[in-house]
């Protein structure tokens, strides 16, 4: 197999289309306001894919969404507002909204690791900094900063976890009564996906699926190296986002033939959805996740998961994935040539269906918003 880039056209819309769609025009009047870091869709990931699969679900219980545009809206005319990640800028449109009395939601999908400092941050005294100021929070959460006071200003925060909420209250002070947690959820859509799209279009083979980031943080040259040895074929799904082109490129390079790299895939691409189905085992060693929208997705397509122990997937996955730590080449050599012997566990994707659509996702979401708005 040979490493290549696949160029494929492809006319189902991606995020970035829906966003612009329904950013035509101002809003009626009661619409929920919907905001992510203006910088967002540059480089789209779980979290803007999170924001768009989100409201698309509240669509279809009857509510109004809409990207909150600076040029068209204004914040009095909604029923809310209701931010996705944490910004300097998401404060600031926060504190306006709070001066006209609009309710305000977080989704802050985030989460703080100390080895994951240690290992990411350029330059020693970031590192330094980086762990001293985790270990300064976590004794005291009242230290003052940005993002205290955003979470601050919230009337309701929705972790993607109950482990992220712990971590919310014991790192920012935030209140648990004002925390819903809201688990992340994938599209029952791809349970109807076939391995033939992907089969007719890149090959017939059994290999290691990765879709993600090409970024440190997703770790997707330590998958290649633990795997280098045992020669098992990767099929890897994702773009680099700007300023890190000569992590992807040195990714490249370490994987020589091993790999195949499909490129960036949208999130409702039909591609994506068969390749889940076409691979024999889906790894994501991360060096933390909440819980990784691409593991959830592998796991209700019936994929066998590696996935990284740090953050919250083992409130997702339970006992039937197998973990491995990102700096550990061994542990992922090894989880992942079990999965390869061994398969999936069928009540992984029941979990799955049970637990983590969309739907609950929306449905939970929309019961926050009653609460908040009475």
């Amino acid at each position: 197999m040979k490493a290549t880039t696949a160029i494929l056209d492809h006319s189902v819309e991606d995020d970035a289309g829906w966003l612009v769609r329904k950013s035509r025009g101002a809003a009626s009047d009661g619409a929920v306001y919907l905001h992510a870091p203006s910088c967002a869709f540059q480089a789209p990931g779980g979290g803007e894919n999170q924001l768009v699969r989100t409201a698309r679900g509240l669509e279809g219980l009857g509510i109004e969404t809409r990207p909150f545009s600076p040029w068209v809206d204004r914040l009095e005319r909604g029923l809310l507002l209701h931010l996705f990640g944490m910004s300097r800028e998401g404060l600031e449109l926060a504190r306006a909204a709070r001066v006209r009395g609009i309710p305000i939601v977080v989704s802050p999908i985030c989460w703080y690791e100390p080895a994951a400092i240690r290992a990411l941050e350029p330059g020693l005294a970031r590192r330094v900094a980086g762990v001293a100021a985790y270990r300064a929070r976590s004794v005291a959460p009242w230290l003052p900063s940005w993002r205290r006071k955003l979470l601050g200003l919230a009337d309701a925060v929705l972790p993607n976890s109950r482990t992220e909420a712990r971590q919310l209250t014991r790192l920012f002070g935030v209140d648990p009564r004002r925390i819903h947690v809201v688990p992340n959820g994938v599209s029952a859509d791809l349970l109807e996906a076939g391995p033939e799209l992907f089969w007719r279009q890149v090959g017939r083979f059994d290999f290691v699926f990765f879709a993600g980031r090409i970024e440190p943080r997703k770790n997707p040259l330590g998958l290649i190296q633990a795997l280098a040895a045992a020669r098992l074929p990767i099929v890897i799904a994702g773009g680099a986002p700007a300023g890190r082109e000569e992590y992807a490129k040195l990714c490249r390079q370490a994987g020589g033939d091993q790999v195949l790299w499909l490129g960036r895939l949208a999130a409702d691409d039909p591609l994506l959805a068969s390749a889940y189905k076409a691979a024999r085992v889906f790894a994501l060693p991360s060096w933390f996740e909440t819980p990784g929208l691409a593991a959830l997705e592998a796991a209700l397509a019936g994929l066998p998961v590696v996935v990284t122990p740090r953050g919250s997937t083992r409130e997702y996955f339970g006992d039937l994935a197998q973990y491995a730590r990102p700096d550990r080449p061994h542990e992922i050599a090894r989880a992942v040539l079990r999965c390869w012997s061994e398969g999936a566990d069928p009540q992984l994707s029941r979990r799955v269906v049970d637990h983590f659509l969309w739907s609950k996702t929306a449905q939970l979401t929309a019961e926050v918003y009653d609460r908040i708005t009475r």
